[in-house]
């Protein structure tokens, strides 16, 4: 089921199709995605795929202490990390995800779901990177991060299609 909204689709189902590839995502019939999104999200990691024979994937969610009107400082963030990555890893090609989400039960307040893809023969866990990610997103003077239970994944090229699934 697919619904318009803001100029966006939003989609609803379990499952979408990507390049003629089938991906579970995670929607529901209260909460869509937009696909246009996942495509990008997507786009990134295969890149990150056809550059690295192991890509380490980091997940992770960027609390805001007030609303901004703008992206700038979450692109600002970014790339700060990038660059940290770059000096402390010695890889040059990193890939980055990020989606604003407004939580409509608080009405100032939005959230980022962000994602990092990095060359997997130079880091094999997340440990240090979500360090720097807190102790620096805490000096931008926002809240504390939010992290997943299990926030990376090591992909390689040969379970590159059990892992999709």
């Amino acid at each position: 089921m697919q619904e318009k909204q803001d100029r966006k689709t939003k989609f609803f189902e379990p499952k979408i199709i990507i390049n003629g590839e089938e991906l579970r995502i995670n929607a529901k019939k209260i909460y869509g995605v937009y696909p246009i999104i996942i495509e990008k999200m997507v786009e990134q990691l295969d890149i990150c795929i056809a550059i690295h024979k192991r890509v380490f994937v980091v997940l992770f969610i960027l609390q805001h202490r007030e609303t901004s009107k703008g992206n700038k400082d979450i692109s600002k963030f970014m790339n700060c990390q990038k660059q940290w990555i770059r000096r402390n890893y010695k890889t040059k090609d990193i890939g980055s995800v990020w989606v604003r989400e407004w939580e409509k039960a608080k009405a100032k307040s939005h959230h980022y779901h962000c994602a990092l893809f990095i060359d997997g023969d130079v880091i094999r866990h997340s440990q240090r990177i979500l360090e720097v990610i807190r102790s620096k997103w805490f000096k931008y003077g926002n809240v504390p991060i939010k992290f997943l239970e299990h926030p990376y994944y090591n992909i390689d090229k040969h379970n590159h299609d059990e892992m999709r699934t």
